[in-house]
């Protein structure tokens, strides 16, 4: 790829996409573009927070992107041109690191829950921490991995998947004496994490930790999954987070044959940066999946936004097989009877919209198939349809929808 095409490419997307928003809020919804409608659903609380400080349920998120957004002095418009780029900064080092082609560039920065990066949200911090922890465990930095391991602590409650991805991730690719010093640092980076984040809410509220207790008052309780799995809203968020849930399914599931080294993956070679993505894809899929009931909201954006996502795709698409295409039908099946989860079966309507969404999905495989014209054709819908779908949901969070 020619110097500097991939900074080319991101920033043309960006400015066709923006582009394309503000004619849809110009000729179709007047006032979109309204400052006070970046501030919807989460972002609310994060402005709360930077301006008042935490007090009830808002102890549940916490403090570095709000800490960040007072530091700065930023307004509303501000602290959405400064995370996207710290978006457009991290996104350029993963994918000059992954040397993508610019095919595959499209395809991630198009993934419909990128909209996150552009708003008030904590994911663009999260996307520059995760990257950070993952660039130290593939070039073996550690400093990089406590780095990025105490910025995402300080960001989001995730440390709960990501001590579990990191012992799976070393014990499965290191073989010495040094492993277990080095989860121990990484234990303890946690902890100091933990105890900053303690330690700025008891500064506003007097109470220790209450974000641990705060979380059931957010439905976030260990509970026995309830069939059909639903999420905050039907129609196309229910089926969004059904399509987080099911790439976190996939994930889980390669990662257990892995470790359990079922023939033909145990000859495949894995890096420590992809086991670490399939875990916390697999591993945060599963965590909603049981402290949530069934209920699977924000999933989409814990699954997608995020550079994990981007590195196990990486690793899927660098594997040398061929789908046919008697196996790609049975992927097909198989995906459109992964539905039945979500009650796909509860009147033809629903029904034909998810089986609308199994070809959405089979997407993915189609990219693997042996004939090369759905190989050539197969990435474009992709990525015409990420597009589609990414400024629906723009415009939905603007107008006030729930989107993740």
């Amino acid at each position: 790829m020619k110097k500097y095409s991939e900074i080319k490419i991101i920033s043309l997307y960006i400015i066709l996409l923006t582009s394309f928003i503000i004619c849809l809020s110009h000729f179709f919804f007047k006032g979109l573009l309204n400052i006070s409608n970046f501030l919807n659903w989460d972002a609310g609380h994060y402005n709360l927070i930077k301006v008042n400080g935490y007090e009830g349920l808002r102890i549940a998120f916490f403090p570095l992107f709000p800490l960040m957004w007072k530091l700065l002095h930023a307004d509303t418009i501000e602290i959405v041109l400064i995370n996207s780029v710290v978006f457009i900064v991290s996104f350029f080092v993963l994918i000059k690191d992954l040397k993508l082609s610019i095919i595959e560039i499209l395809i991630y920065i198009s993934i419909p829950s990128f909209i996150f990066f552009f708003l008030p949200y904590t994911e663009s911090i999260f996307f520059l921490s995760s990257l950070i922890l993952l660039l130290g465990l593939k070039y073996n930095r550690i400093q990089f991995v406590c780095i990025g391991l105490l910025l995402a602590t300080l960001s989001r409650p995730a440390f709960t998947i990501f001590i579990p991805a990191l012992l799976i991730s070393e014990l499965l690719v290191e073989n010495n004496k040094k492993i277990f010093s080095r989860l121990g640092l990484y234990f303890f980076v946690t902890l100091i994490g933990i105890l900053i984040v303690g330690i700025i809410q008891y500064r506003d509220t007097g109470e220790w930790f209450k974000f641990f207790s705060i979380q059931k008052e957010w439905g976030n309780k260990l509970q026995f999954p309830r069939l059909p799995l639903t999420s905050w809203e039907d129609g196309v968020i229910v089926r969004l987070d059904g399509v987080a849930f099911f790439i976190g399914t996939i994930a889980g599931g390669f990662l257990t044959a892995f470790l359990l080294k079922l023939k033909p993956l145990s000859m495949i070679d894995v890096s420590k940066e992809v086991i670490f993505s399939l875990a916390y894809l697999g591993g945060m899929s599963l965590s909603v999946l049981i402290f949530r009931g069934g209920s699977l909201f924000s999933l989409n954006r814990f699954v997608f936004a995020a550079p994990f996502i981007i590195v196990a795709f990486n690793f899927w698409l660098k594997q040398n097989f061929r789908f046919n295409t008697k196996q790609l039908l049975f992927i097909f099946i198989f995906i459109f009877l992964f539905w039945l989860l979500f009650g796909s079966y509860v009147n033809i309507q629903t029904l034909l919209n998810f089986f609308l969404l199994s070809f959405y999905v089979f997407l993915i495989f189609g990219i693997k198939s042996d004939k090369n014209i759905v190989k050539k054709i197969v990435p474009i819908l992709l990525i015409l349809l990420n597009i589609t779908f990414q400024i629906i949901l723009y415009v939905r969070f603007l107008n006030g929808d729930w989107v993740g």
